[in-house]
């Protein structure tokens, strides 16, 4: 069921007590859809932010905010007009980095793909994710928590009015990408009920200790200080806080206010970590210890079956998400009897493969919707 309209702001602000089962709404109010900085030229659609029950990353019920977009242009491939649960990619930890109010004057760089989906006429309901635009600080890279949040934003969009027998569609790029092969790994017994077709992710984060370990010291060390975030939020028994010194604590706690929207949030680039832990060791020389090696490799993909066609890409080149950790993952889902494409693409980084990659995501869509024959290369992932 719906709720009634509030205002746009008042939408971020939860109730005292969250209850419903998860995509329930708590509040709604209408939005906007731009394509240019000025919010002048608007997408011809009903666009509403929505309020709904997710699952947090410690397990309880929570509010995270979203965005679902209906085209009002007729759908015209057949059978009814299906929905993405578009997952954005890393925005910064500011509540006002939700993609929710990024897209009100197009900042948002996963815009680009929204278009594309847009013009093809697909619904989309995209998730803010725990924690950004709500209270409290966004799982960075926690692939449970942002699958559920993913997950939820689909039901969110039934209870606003939007059809269950609909086909619906997963695409993500980078953390997003992450979140959307957690909730393909979650969706059977998380949201069993969601016509779930197909998904699509470029450079996810299938491991994210490698990834900390690929960009320590580098242009995006930021990322990494958003995952020890993430750990010291959603795991205080970790004691992660008991390892950095004053300047390590001043990072943490200004994490989720000190930092702007990508590309503001890259200040800590080529910072040496061993200035802000107690013993002077780098931030990633603690990743391998026993309870907290453990916690990510509960975060780590590819340990289940996704039943439905997943096209994966990552670049040879990207300087953010190893390569390697997406073709081990791909290797693994094949393990397990998941029809997986997997291609390397040649963006020369991180960020250039999110336009490569992504942007082939509308014609997977298009070609399932279609009724094309999915070729899995499962044998042929090298």
């Amino acid at each position: 069921m719906s709720s009634p309209a509030h205002a746009a702001e008042d939408v971020y602000t939860p109730p005292a007590t969250i209850a419903g089962a998860p995509g329930a709404i708590l509040k709604q109010a209408p939005g906007t859809y731009a394509f240019d900085n000025l919010g002048l030229n608007r997408a011809d659609a009903t666009v509403t932010k929505v309020q709904y029950v997710s699952t947090g990353a410690r397990g309880a019920r929570t509010a995270v905010t979203g965005t679902v977009i209906v085209p009002k242009a007729a759908w015209t491939k057949g059978g009814e007009r299906p929905i993405i649960s578009l997952s954005p990619g890393t925005q910064g930890l500011n509540d006002k980095c939700a993609p929710s109010k990024l897209i009100e004057t197009a900042q948002l760089y996963d815009g680009n793909w929204l278009k594309q989906f847009y013009d093809a006429g697909y619904a989309v309901a995209m998730t803010d994710y725990e924690g950004l635009g709500t209270p409290g600080t966004h799982p960075y890279a926690n692939n449970i928590a942002l699958g559920q949040n993913t997950l939820d934003v689909v039901r969110a969009a039934q209870n606003l009015g939007f059809s269950k027998t609909a086909p619906v569609f997963l695409q993500g790029f980078s953390e997003g990408g992450g979140a959307t092969a957690g909730a393909l790994e979650l969706a059977p017994t998380y949201a069993p009920e969601l016509r779930i077709k197909g998904g699509h992710a470029t450079a996810p984060t299938v491991d994210l200790g490698a990834v900390a370990r690929n960009i320590e010291h580098s242009a995006y060390q930021t990322f990494m200080l958003f995952a020890v975030k993430m750990l010291d939020v959603t795991y205080p028994e970790l004691g992660i806080r008991a390892l950095t010194n004053e300047a390590g604590q001043k990072l943490l706690d200004g994490a989720d206010t000190a930092y702007g929207c990508l590309p503001e949030s890259l200040p800590s680039g080529w910072l040496d970590t061993k200035t802000l832990t107690k013993e002077g060791k780098t931030i990633t020389s603690y990743l391998s210890r026993a309870d907290i090696a453990s916690r990510l490799g509960q975060l780590k993909l590819g340990s289940k079956k996704i039943g439905v066609p997943f096209k994966v890409t990552s670049s040879w080149a990207d300087d953010v998400i190893p390569n390697a950790t997406v073709k081990q993952a791909s290797k693994d889902w094949c393990a397990k009897g998941s029809k997986i494409s997997y291609s390397t693409l040649f963006a020369p980084t991180h960020v250039a493969s999110g336009y490569e990659g992504s942007g082939q995501a509308v014609g997977f869509f298009n070609d399932l919707v279609a009724g094309k024959s999915f070729a899995s290369n499962c044998g042929w992932i090298f």
